[in-house]
């Protein structure tokens, strides 16, 4: 084989990978833009460091350990749950103003066809099961303020996707 045909073989894997990337950006971006309300979500106080991770927040949720309706309390019932999340009436005062902040209302094994339910991983930690949402790290710019924000000060500004996973938009300070 020439020169010439080696270059024809490698424009084609560089045009294939870069389509390939495209198109799992578009994906990203499409599977973000769903109907679904935005919500805020309490966190909780937890250390926030880690040097090989660069630069983010470390947040806990009230929201992982859910209580009441069907939520596992035995680490047998451990694995893929889904968590009813909804507005009780707490409430949480941000400068634009009070917000309703969400909590856990039911869980259940299978996913009920309708809106404010979240994928959730169950596994067992700190003595009991723990629910795990995919939204426990917030990257940030090295220069944000908010690298510095401790998991209770901040609300998460978050909605559920398509596929029911929780997407953590914002971190929103406490007044």
């Amino acid at each position: 084989m020439n020169w010439k045909g080696n270059s024809l073989y490698l424009r084609l894997a560089l045009g294939a990978q870069v389509l390939f990337f495209a198109a799992w950006g578009g994906w990203l971006i499409v599977s973000r833009n769903t109907d679904s309300p935005e919500f805020y979500l309490a966190t909780e106080p937890v250390d926030p460091r880690d040097l090989f991770s660069g630069t983010y927040v470390a947040l806990n949720y009230e929201i992982s350990s859910p209580r009441g309706g069907r939520c596992p309390r035995r680490t047998r019932d451990l694995g893929r749950l889904f968590v009813k999340l909804e507005d009780k009436g707490k409430k949480a005062v941000t400068k634009t103003g009070e917000v309703p902040v969400y909590e856990a209302a039911d869980c259940h094994a299978n996913p009920p066809q309708e809106p404010g339910w979240a994928k959730a991983e169950m596994i067992y930690r700190f003595g009991g099961p723990v629910a795990m949402y995919g939204i426990e790290r917030f990257y940030l710019n090295e220069n944000d303020p908010r690298k510095d924000a401790r998991s209770g000060s901040v609300l998460a500004k978050v909605k559920i996707d398509r596929n029911r996973n929780l997407v953590l938009l914002d971190l929103v300070e406490k007044l």
